[in-house]
């Protein structure tokens, strides 16, 4: 039930929040900075206030890196790491909001049926909506008791039966007078002219947000019934052991063909060679990674003994090839430079190379692990540490030291692409790292110039403490 107080709070939140978020569609990313933080603390209110369950003693290991993410706005650029999070929070919030939910949640074994069950209550929102929708035109309609006796109701009654009649009224009266009829054309012009479509896109996207909160709200509320499956299902040990045996035939096959190559000492001298060697070898032994742990979590613990050895060896074989593909990214860019995606690339291969050697000590433990369950809140916390991370500060420092190495070939003015996060360091290395040549001179005070003028005048809720650093 939607009460009154809900209702105005939200609506006017939701009022603030198109207002302070309107520049996202002409200046993208960089229109996110405080503004977005106050946004995610004001929809942890409001859910906060449909539903009470929430504690954050309890649910510190989801809450407190879902709050990180949404105060990384207020910290630093970070574009690229905004433009995600800028559609993965939302569904991050609804997975583990669900979740939240759930009787006895902390012993329950993430498998398929619990994921679905999740996945039920993130999309419960869509069947509220209708509801929502009429609860909120009631209110907004029908006489109540809170509105003085429905005085407010009746006067807005009265308007809307007065509009229509007027217009009909004015219609025959110009029609009758000409001169009458031009005063009455010129007034409407004047109306028209003095209305801000764009203020009425406004108040129309606020009243859908408006009903997209109260929905979420009010649909992730309550218990969720949930009957686990206590019945391990078995699978045929003998069609898993074929297919894991033939797929490890195949892996230390490869691994044997490309011994010298695992882990090399240098890259090709050409850049695209190089380039196409790390990146094609790298995401397609990711992806393979990916698959590795899709079958782990087919087999584990429903075969036999010798199909769960098998599945060791195989694991253990997949982690020498995320190995030797994050010793080629790391080499990479060693060579060429850090980079936004060589950073992610690097920080994803540990990610994976960690997840294999949790699923190598969980094929060998004596209980049965919730392996899944680890994952997601691994994956959860490290993205959060990503996104509140000084990332770019880290890719300039990096590079200036790559760069004063002799077997590296990096060009430090390409750290031009770099944000505002950098600005600080920037000037204080400028005399004696940054400008060798003129050229180089010319390179960063033009960077210094764009940053300022373009990034600098933002109103101050679509900043973070990194533009103000960098705007002094």
């Amino acid at each position: 039930m939607i009460s009154n107080r809900l209702l105005v709070c939200v609506l006017i939140f939701s009022v603030l929040v198109v207002w302070s978020h309107w520049n996202l569609f002409s200046f993208g990313v960089y229109a996110l900075g405080f503004n977005t933080t106050l946004f995610w603390i004001g929809v942890a209110l409001i859910l906060y206030g449909v539903d009470t369950t929430y504690s954050v003693k309890r649910d510190w290991v989801w809450v407190i890196p879902i709050s990180l993410i949404g105060l990384s706005y207020s910290l630093y650029e970070n574009p690229w790491l905004k433009l995600i999070s800028l559609f993965l929070l939302p569904l991050i919030v609804g997975v583990f909001c669900a979740y939240s939910h759930f009787r006895e949640r902390r012993n329950l074994v993430w498998n398929g049926k619990l994921l679905r069950a999740i996945s039920g209550r993130c999309f419960k929102p869509l069947s509220v909506v209708s509801k929502v929708v009429v609860d909120v035109v009631n209110r907004s309609i029908l006489p109540t008791s809170t509105l003085h006796n429905g005085t407010l109701v009746r006067v807005l009654r009265g308007v809307a039966i007065l509009i229509p009649l007027s217009i009909v009224v004015l219609m025959l009266l110009s029609s009758a007078d000409a001169a009458f009829g031009e005063i009455v054309l010129r007034g409407v012009r004047t109306v028209l002219t003095a209305m801000s479509w764009l203020m009425i896109l406004k108040l129309v996207l606020s009243s859908l947000l408006t009903i997209v909160l109260l929905s979420m709200a009010i649909a992730w509320s309550g218990v969720v019934d949930y009957e686990e499956s206590l019945e391990l299902k078995t699978i045929d040990g003998l069609v898993a052991g074929i297919v894991l045996g033939g797929l490890l035939f195949i892996y230390i096959a490869f691994l044997y063909l490309q011994l010298d190559n695992l882990v090399i000492e240098e890259l090709p001298e050409n850049y695209r060679e190089a380039e196409l060697m790390v990146k094609s070898g790298f995401w397609q032994l990711f992806l393979l990674a990916v698959l590795n742990t899709g079958l782990f979590f087919i087999v584990y613990r429903k075969t036999a003994w010798l199909a769960q050895w098998v599945l060791r060896v195989f694991i253990i074989a997949s982690s020498l090839l995320m190995v030797s593909a994050a010793w080629k990214v790391g080499l990479y860019s060693y060579t060429f430079g850090l980079s936004y995606e060589k950073f992610f690339a690097c920080y994803t291969a540990l990610f994976a190379l960690g997840v294999l050697l949790y699923l190598v000590s969980a094929s060998f433990s004596t209980d049965l692990r919730n392996v899944v369950k680890s994952i997601a809140f691994a994956a959860l916390w490290g993205y959060a540490v990503a996104t509140i991370s000084p990332i770019e500060r880290i890719i300039f420092h990096a590079n200036l030291y790559f760069a004063q190495q002799s077997n590296t070939r990096i060009t430090v003015s390409q750290l031009t692409q770099l944000s505002l996060d950098v600005m600080a360091d920037v000037d204080a290395v400028y005399s004696t790292r940054l400008a060798d040549s003129a050229y180089d001179q010319q390179v960063w005070r033009k960077w210094r110039w764009r940053q300022k003028n373009q990034l600098c005048n933002r109103a101050w809720y679509e900043m973070n403490l990194s533009v103000i650093n960098g705007c002094r």
